[in-house]
């Protein structure tokens, strides 16, 4: 598979992580206003839907039951070492449904990572920005103006500073 586009809430990013943590061959990825908490996010969820917390676990259960998967292994943190496609992380900085910081993190622990982040897209209108769409293009064919690496390479093993 030549890439993968991802984006929008939790699963958004997870799914696609958690298959190339095992073995989906992507040569790219682009992962677009995602977050790093799978439980974080499913708290913030409710919240704004108003739903209570007895709800909100039933609904955790329910998705762990129908997919078979422990949202203890959708732990990103820990998937994100793992994956060895070169990766664009996009975020805007005023996205309110989702910290800035969450993919930033998320691009520092994912090796090859690269991150842009924008200003006044906020959580939805980040995926018709046309800047954004064609960074993703850009990324994707290989001619990235996207330069740096979220985290700088260190030899290995790396020296004490």
């Amino acid at each position: 598979m030549r890439a993968i586009l991802a984006g929008g809430g939790t699963g958004g990013h997870v799914i696609p992580a958690l298959a190339i943590a095992h073995g989906l061959p992507v040569r790219r990825a682009v992962i677009i206003g995602t977050s790093l908490d799978v439980g974080a996010y499913a708290r913030r969820f409710a919240r704004w839907h108003g739903m209570p917390e007895r709800v909100r676990e039933a609904m955790q259960v329910a998705i762990e039951e129908r997919f078979g998967v422990r949202w203890s292994q959708l732990d990103v943190a820990k998937l994100a070492p793992r994956l060895a496609a070169p990766a664009l992380v996009i975020h805007d900085r005023d996205d309110r449904a989702v910290p800035w910081s969450e993919a930033a993190r998320f691009a520092r622990l994912w090796p090859q990572a690269r991150l842009l982040l924008t200003r006044g897209l906020g959580h939805r209108r980040i995926l018709e920005d046309d800047g954004v769409t064609r960074a993703a293009a850009d990324f994707i064919a290989g001619r990235s103006a996207v330069a740096a690496v979220a985290a700088p390479a260190l030899p290995d093993p790396a020296p004490l500073y």
